[in-house]
């Protein structure tokens, strides 16, 4: 554990050895994907899942340019995670910003403003229930999709030249990925799709630990300031698995709460900070909780009102 966080400071050593993991998972996923076999090619579709997984957290990292140690290379991974993840990186550096910045008001934060109220009535819920239950990842999707793809609530949130570029990078990524649909229609449909879809199950399964479930003050209209980070702790989840786990397959994504009120130090030192909040829950704490509970309650409501904590 150390004290002294301005030594903890990107290296592009660190950051390189990171990527040796997901190297490992994407080969293997597609030499196993590639065998007659129909167990290898399976099991090689499940092991690519988890390195879109890791795209996805990588692409994090690299949005907040300080996994390397140069704004180039952060920039220029970020782009790749996210065309692999299918999350344009522009968009979501700065609406991933906005998230830190307003993490502390529910309604403020764009990632999360649409859980203040369940929207439609009995049908959504029964939407809403079904998936959370039969882990279809509905809400992963629609946090990637409303908050990275939507260009009308991207257009509420940044400026008329930012907004200009998120739109453009929008458009030359749909064109990209249609393009290369056409063209590899039968390759993406086989060996990529059936991983790529597992993957968006796991990221929900980690992104839904981070917020949900909390009770995190609505500002309602009324003037407010934002909550300063390291006051953001209360309002933000942890879990905790194997630290060999966190380390090589996470990347410290589950630190959130050390993450949130230290965003500009790189996931590879997380570990090395010590908040004094209690170590808990754990992953299958979490996971045994939030699963008992209908989807409504844990996504739309908070512990105070359902009196379940984690």
């Amino acid at each position: 554990m150390t004290s002294d966080i301005s030594q903890l400071k990107a290296r592009d050593d660190k950051a390189f050895l990171s990527l040796l993991v997901p190297v490992i998972l994407c080969s293997t996923g597609m030499y196993l994907s590639l065998e007659h076999s129909v167990m290898l090619h399976w099991a090689g579709q499940f092991i690519l899942s988890f390195f879109f997984l890791q795209t996805f957290i990588l692409l994090h990292e690299c949005g907040h340019l300080n996994f390397f140690k140069t704004r180039f290379l952060n920039a220029f991974f970020g782009q790749i995670f996210g065309f692999l993840t299918m999350i344009p990186f522009y968009s979501w550096t700065h609406m991933h910003n906005l998230h830190h910045k307003w993490t502390g008001w529910r309604d403020l934060d764009p990632t999360t403003e649409k859980t203040v109220e369940l929207q439609g009535a009995h049908f959504m819920r029964w939407i809403v229930n079904i998936s959370w239950f039969l882990f279809i990842p509905i809400f992963f999707l629609s946090y990637m999709l409303s908050n990275y793809w939507n260009i009308f609530k991207i257009k509420r949130h940044l400026n008329e030249r930012k907004f200009r570029v998120a739109v453009l990078q929008i458009g030359i990524s749909l064109l990209i990925y249609i393009v290369l649909f056409l063209s590899f229609k039968n390759f993406l449909l086989q060996l990529i799709l059936p991983a790529f879809l597992m993957s968006l199950v796991w990221k929900e399964l980690v992104i839904m630990t981070q917020h949900s479930h909390i009770e995190i003050p609505i500002a309602n209209g009324s003037h407010v300031k934002p909550v300063s980070y390291a006051d953001q702790v209360k309002y933000t989840r942890s879990f905790y698995v194997n630290s060999w786990f966190e380390s090589l397959f996470l990347f410290n994504f589950n630190y959130h709460e050390t993450h949130h009120v230290y965003p500009g130090v790189p996931a590879y030192w997380l570990q090395n900070i010590d908040l004094n909040v209690p170590k808990e829950p754990s992953y299958k704490t979490w996971f045994l909780k939030a699963k008992s509970m209908k989807g409504e309650d844990y996504v739309f409501r908070t512990s105070a009102k359902t009196g379940k904590k984690f």
